[in-house]
């Protein structure tokens, strides 16, 4: 994502945390009481709006003359010295009548809670649902939590950790063995107490026991992914160095279902009620996110690392390209960390070339575009249209080249697979 517009949306979120309190600080005098004036009738103009249907008349009568008076203490012509003793008689609220209710605190915030949830919950249920995604199964095109790691030491600053997480969810980690020790991975724990939103569990190496960010599981992935299933480490090494991110958020529409059918190459969330393996264990996690890649009727076929179709009525079998959806050309590119589709020998179906797998009448099959490491429909078969819930509309967090309309971005221009054969190949940066 472009530089100038990541700090101008951190300037944004400063502005609207600290930024009108800031500000304030460089108003001229007169500035300053207009400004505290101007506040205090807004509020005063917002509780006449809000009840002046079941006030009393002295109070409505109350409200207007204060109302007034502000009006007129915030004109030009008035004195300096008159609009600030009409800014102290009304900043105490003495001058104005209303009722007296218990606890007008608790009342109004718990109004507004109300009407904020209740604006929330229907937004979500009915337009756009809040989703993050939760594994690697959608790389690159989505990122789950992932640890991207470094080779030369972090130069860790408050600074850099606050707007490296609040742009790009990173949280930084440079962890260095202070005694000779075997890697604990069996007995990563949760770190207690638990900070919510910000999860971090505890690692023995030797004698020494080191807090690290994330989730246990997520720990002992980036874990194994430094030191593979377990090592000697000396005092001095490098226990873990880099940065957790916390993958993708995003919005999914729930609308567009309404008004048309899922297409082939479809990003799809659904939801996984009444779906369970072949030996009948159901799925970890109510919501998933796949590529739909078949659709009711299709024969389908993985082939050579691609995906082949014969639809319903058809002869022969196609191969499954851009025409469908701009994505599978970046499936197919074996650039950027795509590798095209691979057999699982686990799994239930398209187990080698030859395979095929017939859709069901009123089901979808997905697939991930990470395809080495995806729990999909080869392993559950099919998703029935009851399930689907929408498609992924906008990331909006983190502000990385993915932010925007979902997949639109181009893969990295680096050869997947000369990666896979020698990682120490740099990382391009996201």
């Amino acid at each position: 994502m472009n530089l100038a517009l990541i700090a101008a949306l951190d300037l944004l979120v400063l502005y609207f945390v600290v930024g009108h309190s800031f500000l304030r600080r460089f108003y001229t005098r007169r500035a300053r009481t207009a400004a505290e004036l101007r506040d205090i009738e807004k509020h005063y103009a917002h509780v006449l709006r809000k009840d002046r249907d079941i006030l009393p008349r002295e109070c409505v009568d109350s409200l207007e003359a204060a109302l007034a008076a502000l009006r007129q203490g915030r004109r030009p012509e008035t004195s300096l010295e008159a609009a600030e003793a009409c800014l102290e008689r009304y900043r105490t609220g003495a001058q104005v009548r209303l009722p007296v209710r218990s606890f007008p605190r608790w009342s109004e915030n718990l109004e507004m809670l109300v009407v904020a949830l209740g604006l929330a919950f229907g937004i979500r249920a009915l337009f756009l649902q809040p989703f993050k995604i939760p594994t690697g199964s959608m790389q690159p095109t989505l990122f789950g939590v992932h640890f991207v790691p470094a080779a030369e030491p972090l130069r860790l600053n408050p600074v850099k950790r606050f707007f490296g997480y609040l742009n790009y969810t990173r949280r930084y980690v440079d962890t260095t063995v202070r005694a000779d020790g075997y890697v604990d991975l069996a007995g990563i724990r949760p770190a207690r107490p638990a900070v919510p939103f910000f999860p971090s569990s505890l690692v023995d190496v030797g004698d020494v026991t080191y807090k690290l960010p994330g989730s246990p599981d997520e720990v002992r992935k980036y874990l194994m992914q430094a030191h593979g299933l377990g090592a000697s480490l000396k005092a001095g090494d490098s226990l873990v160095r880099g940065a957790l991110e916390l993958g993708d958020h995003l919005f999914v529409d729930r609308t567009h279902l309404a008004f048309r059918e899922p297409r082939r190459g479809d990003i799809m969330v659904f939801v996984t009620d009444g779906i369970v393996r072949e030996n009948g264990e159901p799925l970890a996690g109510r919501f998933y996110i796949k590529r739909l890649v078949g659709l009711p009727g299709d024969t389908l076929e993985i082939r050579d690392g691609r995906l082949y179709v014969r639809e319903e009525g058809a002869a022969d079998f196609r191969l499954v390209n851009e025409a469908d959806a701009p994505g599978f050309g970046r499936i197919y590119s074996m650039k950027g960390g795509y590798h095209g589709y691979t057999h699982m020998p686990h799994a239930a179906v398209l187990t080698r070339n030859g395979v095929t797998f017939t859709v069901p009448a009123g089901q979808y099959f997905m697939l991930g575009d990470n395809s080495g490491f995806s729990l999909d429909s080869r392993f559950w078969k099919t998703v029935p249209r009851r399930n689907l819930v929408g498609r992924p509309l906008w990331v909006w967090w983190p502000f990385s080249r993915r932010w925007g309309t979902a997949d639109r971005v181009e893969p990295l221009d680096f050869n997947t697979l000369d990666r896979l054969r020698d990682p120490r190949i740099p990382p391009v940066a996201e």
